[in-house]
Parts: C-alpha cells; sequence; structure tokens
C-alpha cells in the first residue's frame, strides 16, 4: 500500500482506478485517533493571488465566465424572483405572517447567488448587475429592520418553519437545525454581506450579517450559551471569513456602526464544529448531518454528500487560523476517504438518491446521485486544504471539480441545469430550467466559478504558486517585490503552457508550478533551454532561481488518451473502461455513434485520437477510434466517438454512457428493440421509458438493480407503452418481463390484461393471431403473433383495479 501511495499519479485517472500500467489505486480509510486535548501543528499556508489582481484570458473559460456573469446570474436572479424569493423578505418587512414561498433554505440560496454575483463583480465590474444586487440587498435589509435583533429568516418568520434562537431558548426549541435550516441561511448571509463588500465597497449587506452574527455569538456556544449546531454546513466556513474580514480590516468596524468582537466569529465556527455529536440540551441530528458522533472521530465522510463536504471546508479553513492538530488530521482524513473511497472518476459524490449521500466506501453506481453541489463542495474543501498546507494534490480534486463534476451542472447555455450528474443515463435524464422548491445547484455553482480566478495563483512569504493552467495576467508580490505572470495555453485540449515572468526588478524567488497527477514525463523549458530536475516539491516542480523581466517558462503536461480501469471493489464497473486525457473526462452518447453505446466493447487495444471540433458543443476535442459492437450475430467494428462529459445532454435526448465494456459479457447486444424509440402513455418522474428496451435482463419482476418503466401513480386504467422504428420491421413475436410490487407490499401490479398492436396507414390495429398474453412474474411472458410490418408496435394494458403496473423490459422479434 505505501509504494501503491507514492504513486500518486493514478488517483487523478480515477478516484478509484488503475492506470494504463495496471497498478490499483485504493485505500482503506485511516482509523483516527481518539479526540484529545488541542495541540497546534505547523502549517504551509498560502494566499490565494485577490480577485481584482487576476485577469482571465483563456480560450476555454473565458467565454463561459462571461457567459455565466451576462446570462446565467440574471437567469437565476430573475427565476428566484418569480418564484417568490424576494417577495418573502417584503412580507417580513411588512410584519406578515404565512404566504412563504418556497423551502425553508430558500434565503440561503438568494444569498449563495448574491455571493456568486460578488466574485463575478470583483472581477468584472458590471454597474447594471451591482445595481441589480444593491435593490435585492434593499429588500432584505428592510426585512432584518422589521426584528429587534436583526433575525432573518423568512422561513421562521412567515410559517413558522423553524424557531428563532433565544436566550433562552423557546420552550419549543428542540434545537434541531436538519429541515429549517436558520443556521445555514445566516451562515450564507455572512458569506455574502462579506463578499459584497470586498467587491463593491458596498457595505449594507454586511451590517445587516454582522448584526446577526453578534446575534448569534450571543446565544450560542459553551455554557451559559446553548448549544446549537447547523444542520447544513456552510457556516463554519463563513464565520471564519468574517472573522478575517475585520481582523484584517479593523476600521471597517467604524464603518459598519455595530460592535464587532471579531474573534467571537471565529469561536463559534470552532464551536459548530466541535460539538458535533456531543447533544447535551438539544435533539441530535444523526449520522445524515454528521452529528452521531465527534467530527475528531469520524474515521470517512459521512451522511448528505453536500452537507459533509461543506463541513470539510469549514474544517480546513479553520485550521489556518487555529492550527489545531485535530482540525487537519480529520480534514486530511476525510480528504484521504474523499477521493478513495467515494468519489466517482468525474469528481462526483454522494451515491446514494434516498440520502443525496454517501453510500459505504466503493457502492458508486453510474446511476448514483453525484449532486452538482457535493461536486462544488468537494472543489472547495480541495481549494483549502491546498491553501492550508501548500500541497498541489489537493488542487488536482479542484481542477477535476472545475472541468467534470461541476462544470456537467449546467447546460451550454447557461440557463438549463443539473442536479444529478449520472455516469450513465438515457433520453429522459434532461436538463431542468428550474426547480421550484430546490434549486440549490445554480446559485453553488455560480458561488463556485465566480471565484475561479483566484484559484489561479497563491502566493506565500517568499514564493509564488501557478496551481491552474488557465490564459491569464496576474499582479502579485512576492516578497516585497511586485511581479507579473503572464500564462497563455491551449488548455484543457494541449497541455503546452506559457508562462511569461516579468518582477519590477530583477529577483531570486521559487516559483512552484503544479504537475498535475495525471501528467506523466512533464517537462520544464526555461528561455528555451531544458530544465534538468523539476525538483518536485509537494507535487510543484520549484524554480528557484533568479527571475528577470520577460523570461518564459514553458510547461509540457503530455496528454495521452487513458484506459482508466476502476477498483475492482466497485461493483458497477467490473469488466468496464473509461477514457480520461488531461484533466478531461469523456463518455459515449447515442447521437455520436451507430446504435447504443451500450453494445460497444472498448479493449485494450482500441486506440483512441483527439480531434479537434470547433464546430461541435461549443467547441471540444473529441476522441475517436474503432471499437466492436456488439448485435444479435456478434461483433462487428465500428466507429466511435467520446466527447467529454461535461458537454453531455446538451442536444437532443440520448443515452450516455461514462463507463463502457471492455469484457464481452458487460456488453448489451444490439436488437430490434433497441434500435427503437420507446414512450409510454405515462411514466412515473422517477422511472424511465428508456428501461423498455434498455436490453438488460432483470433477475425478478421486483429487481430494483435495473431500471423500470413504470404507469405510477394511474390505478385501474388502460395504458400503452411503444416501440417506435426508424424504418419498417418485419415483426412476430415479443418478449414482456412485467414490473410487480406483490412480495414488497408496493404499488404496482401485472396488468390485468394485455394485447399487441401495431400500426397501420396511421391506424392502430390489434395483431391477429396471437397466442396466451401471459402475466406471469419474474419470466419474460412470450407471445407469437402473424407477422406484421410496422414502423410502431404497442403494448396496451388493462391495470388492475386499484393498481398500477409497469415493464421491465421488452423484446421484440
Amino acid at each position: 500500500m505505501k509504494q501503491i501511495q507514492k504513486l500518486y499519479a493514478a488517483l487523478f485517472l480515477t478516484a478509484l482506478s488503475v492506470s494504463s500500467e495496471g497498478f490499483v489505486f485504493a485505500a482503506e480509510a485511516a482509523k483516527p485517533k481518539p479526540a484529545s486535548a488541542k495541540a497546534t501543528v505547523k502549517l504551509h499556508p498560502l494566499t490565494p493571488v485577490p480577485l481584482q489582481k487576476v485577469t482571465v484570458d483563456d480560450k476555454f473559460w473565458t467565454p463561459k465566465l462571461v457567459q455565466w456573469r451576462k446570462t446565467t446570474i440574471n437567469d437565476v436572479f430573475d427565476k428566484f424572483e418569480r418564484s417568490g424569493a424576494f417577495e418573502n423578505f417584503d412580507r417580513v418587512a411588512r410584519k406578515e405572517k404565512g404566504g412563504h414561498k418556497g423551502d425553508p433554505w430558500y434565503d440561503g440560496l438568494v444569498y449563495e447567488t448574491i455571493t456568486g454575483t460578488s466574485d463575478f463583480l470583483a472581477n468584472n465590474p458590471d454597474p447594471v448587475l451591482q445595481a441589480r444586487v444593491e435593490g435585492f440587498i434593499a429588500r432584505i435589509a428592510a426585512a432584518a429592520a422589521a426584528d429587534p435583533d436583526g433575525y432573518v429568516n423568512t422561513g421562521a418568520q412567515l410559517n413558522n418553519i423553524g424557531i428563532k434562537w433565544m436566550k433562552p431558548p423557546a420552550a419549543n426549541d428542540d434545537r434541531n437545525d436538519n429541515f429549517p435550516h436558520t443556521i445555514y441561511n445566516a451562515g450564507c448571509l455572512v458569506e455574502a454581506g462579506t463578499h459584497f463588500y470586498k467587491a463593491t465597497g458596498n457595505i449594507e449587506l454586511l451590517k445587516v450579517a454582522t448584526r446577526v452574527a453578534n446575534y448569534m455569538s450571543s446565544i450560542m456556544g459553551p455554557a451559559p450559551k446553548y448549544n446549537y449546531v447547523p444542520g447544513h454546513a456552510v457556516s463554519e466556513q463563513t464565520f471564519v471569513e468574517l472573522y478575517r474580514l475585520y481582523r484584517d480590516e479593523p476600521g471597517l468596524k467604524a464603518k459598519v456602526g455595530l460592535p464587532v468582537n471579531e474573534k467571537d466569529y471565529l469561536d463559534l465556527a470552532e464551536f459548530w464544529i466541535e460539538m458535533r455529536g456531543h447533544t447535551d440540551g438539544r435533539k441530535g441530528e444523526g449520522i445524515y448531518n454528521q452529528d452521531d458522533k465527534s467530527v475528531f472521530e469520524q474515521p470517512t465522510l459521512v451522511g448528505h454528500s453536500v452537507r459533509a463536504g461543506l463541513l470539510a471546508t469549514g474544517i480546513a479553513t479553520a485550521v489556518v487560523d487555529n492550527k489545531d492538530q485535530r482540525y487537519l488530521e480529520t480534514s486530511k482524513r476525510w480528504w484521504d476517504n474523499m477521493v478513495e473511497g467515494k468519489m466517482y472518476i468525474t469528481g462526483g459524490l454522494g451515491a446514494i438518491p434516498s440520502s443525496e449521500g454517501f453510500g459505504p466506501d466503493y457502492e458508486l453506481p453510474n446511476v448514483g446521485y453525484a449532486e452538482t453541489c457535493a461536486a462544488v463542495s468537494g472543489g472547495l474543501f480541495s481549494h483549502k486544504l491546498n491553501l492550508a498546507t501548500a500541497d498541489a494534490r489537493y488542487v488536482d480534486v479542484l481542477e477535476k471539480e472545475l472541468y467534470n463534476g461541476a462544470l456537467s451542472g449546467i447546460s451550454l447555455r447557461g440557463t438549463e441545469y443539473f442536479y444529478t450528474n449520472y455516469l450513465s443515463s438515457g433520453p429522459d435524464h434532461r436538463r431542468w430550467e428550474w426547480l421550484p422548491n430546490t434549486p440549490c445547484c445554480p446559485p453553488m455553482f455560480l458561488k463556485l466559478n465566480g471565484a475561479l480566478p483566484s484559484y489561479i495563483y497563491a502566493t506565500d512569504a517568499n514564493s509564488a504558486y501557478v496551481n491552474l493552467y488557465i490564459g491569464s495576467k496576474a499582479n502579485l508580490e512576492v516578497g516585497k517585490t511586485p511581479v507579473t505572470l503572464t500564462q497563455s495555453s491551449n488548455y484543457p485540449w494541449d497541455g503546452t503552457i506559457k508562462l511569461t515572468v516579468s518582477p519590477q526588478k530583477a529577483t531570486r524567488f521559487p516559483l512552484n508550478l503544479r504537475i498535475p497527477g495525471w501528467a506523466k514525463g512533464a517537462t520544464v523549458d526555461i528561455n528555451g533551454k531544458r530544465e534538468k530536475s523539476l525538483n518536485l516539491t509537494n507535487s510543484y516542480a520549484k524554480l528557484d532561481r533568479s527571475w528577470k523581466a520577460g523570461d518564459v517558462v514553458t510547461l509540457n503536461l503530455p496528454m495521452p488518451v487513458v484506459h482508466a480501469k476502476a477498483d475492482p471493489r466497485v461493483a458497477a464497473n467490473v469488466g468496464r473502461v473509461a477514457l480520461e486525457r488531461g484533466p478531461l473526462v469523456y463518455c459515449f452518447e447515442d447521437i455520436d455513434n451507430a446504435g447504443s453505446v451500450d453494445s460497444l466493447l472498448v479493449t485494450g487495444n482500441a486506440t483512441f485520437k483527439p480531434e479537434s471540433r470547433p464546430d461541435l458543443l461549443g467547441g471540444v476535442t473529441v476522441l475517436t477510434g474503432t471499437v466492436q459492437q456488439l448485435g444479435v450475430e456478434g461483433a462487428k467494428p465500428v466507429q466511435a466517438t467520446a466527447i467529454p462529459f461535461y458537454a453531455n445532454s446538451n442536444r437532443e435526448p440520448t443515452k450516455m454512457e461514462v463507463w463502457v465494456a471492455d469484457e464481452k459479457s458487460k456488453a448489451v447486444p444490439m436488437t430490434l428493440a433497441r434500435e427503437a424509440k420507446a414512450s409510454a402513455s405515462h411514466c412515473f418522474q422517477g422511472d424511465t421509458v428508456a428501461a423498455l428496451n434498455d436490453g438488460l435482463a432483470p433477475n425478478a419482476s421486483d429487481d430494483k438493480s435495473v431500471r423500470r418503466m413504470t404507469w405510477w401513480d394511474h390505478k385501474g386504467t388502460q395504458e400503452w407503452a411503444q416501440l417506435t422504428f426508424k424504418a419498417p420491421r418485419r415483426l412476430s413475436s415479443v418478449d414482456v418481463y412485467w414490473w410487480d410490487e406483490s412480495r414488497i407490499k408496493e404499488f404496482c401490479r401485472v396488468p390485468q390484461s394485455w394485447k399487441v398492436q401495431y400500426l397501420d396507414g396511421g391506424e392502430w390495429k390489434d395483431v391477429t393471431g396471437a397466442s396466451a398474453y401471459g402475466t406471469a412474474m419474474d419470466k419474460f411472458n412470450h407471445v407469437d403473433f402473424q407477422g406484421v410490418e410496422t414502423t410502431a408496435l404497442r403494448i396496451v394494458a388493462q391495470l388492475q383495479p386499484e393498481w398500477s403496473g409497469g415493464i421491465l423490459e421488452w423484446r421484440v422479434k
């Protein structure tokens, strides 16, 4: 295992993969030491170069950042306005009751959008956008002014969703914040106030946030204060940031006109972290909210994936200030477990839909949840650990999220979104314009990417660091010497990066370039001369020399196409392979390939080559190669095309796979049924019509391991399922595997009766000469009929009274 851990590069082929050389990369989670008294630890903190000091000029990122600033931000604000999020604040300001719109965390989502917008404004001032946000801030401030303590939580104030914190707590306050999200909302408010002030100098939202933070600090904390912890983490990080703001700008206290003891904010953040698992005086929130035991005794990331990721982010943020060894050990242990046992190859986090959370290590089904917000939290956690330790490994995961797991959460148009980012999906998995109750992913996405320019460069007392390879210009100071760094490349499509170093005067300092784990054989030239050694330190190439204006560093990161293999403990991917190139994970969509992509067989000798396609998906490099496709009569060679994962589901509805078969038993042969387009009279939103002809054979009529099409919640009705062919087909039999939940006592049963119809001249007709229409469970029900030539076939089912029904698989011949 020690040898494996040294071979860090393969970690970013996939968190749970083997490299092309065949080494397995996975590890059991390190066991935590028992919680002990606080001991300090020596860190190597980095300071990110501020947003105002970095100008991005990049072929890949600039068009996206402009689109998100000009289109996506306004799209999100427009939709929040239409859904009543800002009306909630107006009603509170008028001291009304009832009528709250959306779920109780709506306030927090609004604040997160303001945070992301603030960072975009810091990097690209926009008076019109700033004025729009200031209008929203005025409405928020009016709501806060309606309460004598400055308290604002619209769900609690309008509809009693949650209880106002008081000293002592109200008699009916069990201090369980799982659903009300009151501390989460306040934490997001603090973050928004901090970031908007930093971006614009406007203190109005900061005043609201500071007043709320003061009120919370007066109530929450060690005895004689009261034991509250956040139901949804975020405040742990944001209160540390508020502490740093006032620490670094002491003159700001007079401007806001409020009493400020900034240490209170850091103390409260630490209290929230350290009181997890300690439920004296309050109702515990359990493993779902990381509240089942002390974080210092928790061996792995558990529970709701976004909450866990943001709690980890808070711990990794606070350790820079308190230098508590327990915080660093916990952060590192959780990060190792996240990457080695709980992360998808795309950077996706959280496999279990029912909890939006983590399962056991290596439980990573390709239809797992992988929420966009969780990818954001994984990126932020990794970023904060890099800032605490100056270890470039953590930036590799940040990069993975930026280019894959989080980036897939938004459409190429910038106005449609993904909540879940499956690694295997059917045509029914489409991006949504808005979710009325929990549109949390667009705000989180904006928060991650608004700050993107600040992730590129960092400094310590006497060194400069380049973390991301994004075309840009940064003005920074190394020691007391102003230095300009100018970066240009065609990354992520090409691994050659040119970096021009221009200190104000000739000076010696270490310039540290991140060498990604996936980059085997990286080289560095300085002014055209090859460096003999990269002098790797914490995965940085350390270039320690005297620099003069105009020195040029050329970094070459080889980008071969890698066939990544999953750890064998990931059951879903045994016998499968995924393609990666540079920081990008690739996927296959039916629209680019003949037949269904799960019929492809990509063996080890299949060679893929990169091909630039400026006309496709906003301009991408695709991977093309010859593979085998399985059909009824065996395998045949076909040309296959893979696109970057982030660009999936941006065209017509289509099937998509990241992991494709490299063992014949895992490929699903093409059949007549699979060539057809499936549809139905009705399909429950949690199921899919794609299950009708996906070629997956169930083990039983209540087999939940495969997809299903159900007519739920239609009961006792006549329903239909349909296969439509591109051209007329001669058909004479069907096999149907019914979905039935009688054994598990749920809602669907085999139909009361059914029949087969075919389309003839625009009219649906019953087939003739049909054998018995069976409704047996746990088997395919075979029906022969007189042959017909048609472009469409239907199953017409009469559901049992008071019951719904469904189909697991449908075959035709």
